[in-house]
């Protein structure tokens, strides 16, 4: 053999030792990566389980849930009831019935119901009868005191020591002297009062008996009205409600 095969022949030696240790460094270097691989991703040495994908899971029948759905009923609706079986009831309206007589006159004239509530029949107080300021609900002024207010009474002038008479028969149930009314008389008849105001003297005392024209007193002045002339100050009350005098007077002729 010559020597140039002998080197040839030891070459193809040195190549083939050469790939024999690469080889056995790759099959080193991968099972050292298998064995890192599976100490990181399972330590225990545990058999690994294959999960399944998420295709299987929605696949696979759910068991151990019971779902219950409303019951769907087929019943048809109720038709409206037809005009044959809707019951009409009847419409109630409440008559009202026309006011009396009776109502009507009290609401729009107490004042008049008043004066009815009484048998009261009256004589003029003085002789001359001269009326210098008549009854009124409205209000008036008044003079003396420099004020407006009503005028529940009548006042008949008259001169001083003129006779007062009794407008009609009665009990006298008082007899005062007031701040405003001056020398004041009350005579009594049934339900009615007669007031009579601005006396210069009384002859009568309170539970004397009178009859229509007994002497009362005599003129004298009103106190509240001062700057007014001589003259008496009469008032009827109904009940406890002031009435105009002059409603009662003259009503017997």
């Amino acid at each position: 053999m010559s020597k140039y095969e002998r080197k040839r022949k030891r070459s193809r030696r040195e190549n083939i030792g050469f790939y024999a240790a690469l080889s056995v460094c790759l099959i080193a270097v991968c099972m050292a990566v298998y064995s890192t691989y599976n100490t990181v991703v399972n330590p225990t040495g545990d058999k690994l389980t294959t999960m399944p994908t998420q295709a299987q899971q929605v696949n696979k029948p759910v068991t151990g849930i019971r779902e219950t759905f409303p019951e769907i009923t087929t019943e048809e609706p109720t038709e409206p009831p037809t005009e044959n079986e809707i019951t009409t009831l009847p419409t109630i309206v409440a008559e009202k019935e026309p006011p009396t007589t009776e109502t009507t006159t009290k609401s729009s004239n107490p004042a008049l119901q008043t004066m009815l509530a009484a048998d009261l029949h009256l004589k003029q107080p003085l002789a001359n009868a001269q009326i210098i300021r008549e009854y009124s609900q409205e209000s008036v002024y008044f003079k003396t005191l420099n004020v407006w207010k009503p005028h529940l009474g009548v006042d008949y002038a008259g001169k001083l020591g003129d006779k007062v008479s009794a407008m009609t028969g009665g009990e006298v149930t008082k007899v005062t002297d007031d701040k405003l009314f001056g020398k004041t008389v009350e005579v009594s008849v049934n339900n009615a009062v007669c007031v009579y105001s601005g006396l210069g003297s009384v002859a009568v005392k309170q539970g004397d008996r009178l009859n229509p024209g007994d002497e009362i007193g005599t003129v004298g002045s009103v106190p509240f009205e001062a700057s007014d002339e001589p003259h008496i100050h009469i008032a009827v009350k109904i009940n406890g409600t002031y009435a105009d005098p002059l409603n009662f007077i003259g009503n017997d002729e």
